[in-house]
């Protein structure tokens, strides 16, 4: 490794991403799945939609969408006020706790602070649904290591978890979820707090587990670039559920974010890019 690139090389990544290859990309199936706090209110109205195993799916829409409701009713924190959600054909809600964080892991928007637990404990977190004991192997141990060589915080595993940066926190427990070798891996906003080289190197490593990876998104364009397919919400509502270059078109990025839009073929990855601009009313 360079003196001065911290960030593990292609070949190192790949080798440590080999580790989690038996995990098992699980297919999810939403029929008609509804959801609200309130009787007579629906935050996020029915989708149906089928998601291969193996996909990476990015949400997205304005704040207030429903991207978030959606996402915890996937991973079994809001139960659905009408509809199933299907884990390769078995509804979730039949499984208990434990067996479904067996399969589906989840990153948060807000991490918190374990006050008092290092970064290598909160990654070793991730072990617990699959361990009936407190001892850890050498594989254990190893999984975890891992899992912070291929997040670049495996220099700050002594640290204390409440002493990082936002942005280091947020890959700290991406590293957590992968130590739960999931089939289905879920992120919220994943790339907040995230300097432009770690947005790219934590997508690029999700797209190249071997698991279901949804994620929420603001950027537009990150969403084009490693998307197979993507989910377009507005006011609960699913607009659009397809690949980056069907979805995003001018009149469907006016009519979900209010913006206007050039689009253009980026050159390297010939996905959808975008230049945003406010349209301005002539006097």
């Amino acid at each position: 490794m360079a003196k001065n690139d911290p960030i593990p090389s292609k070949k190192q990544a790949h080798d440590n991403a080999a580790y989690f290859s038996h995990c098992q990309p699980a297919s999810l199936q939403l029929e008609n799945v509804a959801w609200s706090p309130y009787r007579n209110k629906p935050l996020l109205e029915p989708v149906n939609i089928h998601i291969k195993a193996g996909e990476f799916i990015a949400v997205v829409g304005p704040n207030g969408s429903g991207k978030t409701s959606l996402l915890r009713c996937l991973y079994r924190v809001n139960k659905p006020s009408s509809g199933t959600i299907s884990l390769d054909g078995k509804d979730i809600w039949s499984l208990s706790p434990r067996q479904c964080a067996q399969r589906i892991a989840t990153v948060l928007q807000d991490t918190g602070a374990e006050f008092g637990l290092s970064v290598f404990e909160m990654a070793e977190i991730g072990l617990t649904p699959m361990s009936t004991s407190w001892k850890r192997s050498s594989d254990d141990i190893q999984r975890i290591e891992n899992a912070l060589t291929l997040l670049d915080v495996n220099t700050l595993s002594n640290r204390t978890f409440d002493s990082l940066s936002g942005g280091e926190r947020q890959r700290v427990m991406i590293a957590r979820a992968l130590v739960q070798c999931p089939d289905v891996l879920i992120l919220d906003e994943p790339t907040n707090h995230l300097d432009i080289r770690h947005q790219l190197d934590v997508l690029e490593l999700l797209a190249s587990l071997p698991c279901t990876v949804i994620v929420s998104l603001h950027d537009l364009s990150l969403a084009s670039a490693y998307a197979d397919r993507v989910l377009v919400m507005k006011a609960g509502k699913t607009q659009d559920f397809a690949p980056p270059n069907q979805v995003f078109n001018q009149q469907q990025i006016k009519h979900v974010f209010d913006v206007e839009t050039v689009i253009d073929e980026h050159p390297i990855t010939q996905r959808p890019r975008f230049s945003f601009y406010l349209h301005k009313q002539q006097d």
